[in-house]
């Protein structure tokens, strides 16, 4: 992935060890650059719906990462203030991944977009969800400025 930066990389990583959820949910940075990062989650049973697919909690919840960490990757430390998911198809594969965008950066808010995909296991993706998520800048950029 030529938009990569092992820096920004090695700083996702750190920070994705500091959350519980993160390290229980399993998700997995693939690369991360200036304004997009793709991750992926090796789905357990416990991850499931009555189903058998994928939990749209899952769904939701990889969407929400992928695009704050986009948004941190030009944005630093931020917070989702919202985000919305669309499913376009029951996820009933073994690995869930997304790749996100920042839209637009402004002051106080980056705009981000996600799209997810199921992932067979010859790598073939068919997309299952996408969200846009609106994500806070925290610190002293939300701040104007002061401390």
């Amino acid at each position: 992935m030529s938009f990569s930066n092992p820096v920004v990389e090695e700083a996702l990583r750190r920070s994705a060890q500091s959350s519980g959820f993160n390290r229980w949910s399993g998700m997995r940075l693939l690369a991360a650059g200036a304004g997009q990062v793709w991750l992926e989650i090796a789905i357990r049973e416990d991850q499931t719906q009555h189903h058998g697919f994928v939990h749209g909690g899952i769904v939701g919840a990889l969407a929400d990462t992928a695009c704050s960490w986009a948004a941190a990757t030009v944005a630093g430390d931020v917070v989702t203030s919202t985000y919305t998911v669309q499913f376009h198809a029951p996820a009933n594969t073994a690995l869930l991944r997304a790749r996100a965008t920042v839209i637009k950066q402004g002051k106080r808010n980056v705009s981000a977009e996600a799209q997810l995909f199921a992932v067979d296991e010859d790598g073939a993706e068919r997309r299952v969800a996408t969200a846009l998520a609106l994500i806070a800048t925290v610190g002293a950029a939300a701040r104007g400025g002061a401390s």
